[in-house]
This record gives C-alpha cells, structure tokens and sequence, in this order.
C-alpha cells in the first residue's frame, strides 16, 4: 500500500496552510489522503457534470424558462378554474345564504339544483307545494313505490321550500 501512495508523490506538494503533509499519503491528523485532480484555474466558477453535459448555463436557462411559462399557465388556468367555481357558488342557493361551498360540495349541489329546477319545469303549476321532486317521484314510480320503500328521496331544494312555506 505504502507503494502505491508513493508513485503517486510526485504530482502532491506539500501546503504548509493545511496542516497536512501528503507526501507520504497521510495527513498529520492520521486521516489518509485521497487523490485529487489537480486545479487548473481555483478561481474559476464551478461547473456541475450535468452542466458540462448538457451544454452549459445557456441550456439551463432555457430549460427554467420553459418551466416558468409553465408555471405561469397552470397559475392562469388554476385561477381561471377558481373563478368559475366562485361565479356558479352565486348561481346555487344555500342555507345560510353566506356559507362558502367546498368545490365537491359545489358541484354537487349545483347537480342536485339542475335536477330540481327540471322537476319544476316539467310539473309547472303542479309543484305549488313546494315539492316538485317529490311530487315527480310520485307521478314517475307512482305512491306505492315510495310509499313501499322506508328511505324517501329528500331534494334539499325542496326542503328548504318547504321550510319556507312553514315559516310564512
């Protein structure tokens, strides 16, 4: 081993700053010296392997512009997203009036009012009770079927109608 260290002697020279000694391949603090490459220019800047593959700094910097446009097109299409959802949470009446909606319960309720609002449209006058969801359960299964069944469909639309009408 202690060969070896020496054939490697030559290119080492000693550095008085660092306290060490390679030319017999030990440090003074007993730790043993690995070769180093030797430094051609110490001041200047380093370069990482993936930069002296790639091609550069030029490269990266296009690759993190290409990021950045990406970021700022997610930013937009994120924002463009939030403010549909807060343009139809004003199109959805909710109890109370003021309760910010969650997106999942947005849509839902935006689906469960669609539903509603097509029960009224198909029973016109027929739904002054302020039930049309019920009353078209009725008309499409028939009494006995709802009846029959001890869960009964409760459209929340409809049940906020009815609470209404009791309160009046």
């Amino acid at each position: 081993m202690k060969s070896s260290s020496t054939a490697h002697t030559d290119s080492f020279t000693s550095d008085p700053d660092s306290g060490s000694d390679t030319s017999d391949g030990c440090s003074l603090l007993g730790e043993s010296v690995q070769e180093e490459e030797p430094v051609a220019y110490p001041d200047a800047p380093r370069r990482t392997r993936r930069q002296q593959r790639s091609g550069g700094e030029a490269r990266l910097s296009g690759v993190s512009k290409q990021r950045q446009a990406a970021n700022a097109r997610e930013r937009d299409r994120t924002h463009s997203v939030n403010t549909a959802f807060m343009a139809l949470r004003t199109l959805i009446p909710t109890e109370p009036a003021d309760r910010k909606l969650s997106k999942i319960e947005t849509l839902r309720l935006a689906s469960s009012y669609i539903s509603h609002l097509a029960n009224v449209l198909l029973l016109g006058e027929d739904c002054r009770d302020g039930q049309p969801c019920l009353r078209y359960q009725d008309i499409l299964h028939g009494p006995a079927a709802i009846n029959a069944s001890s869960v009964r469909p409760i459209c929340t639309f409809c049940l906020g109608n009815q609470r209404r009408q009791l309160r009046d």
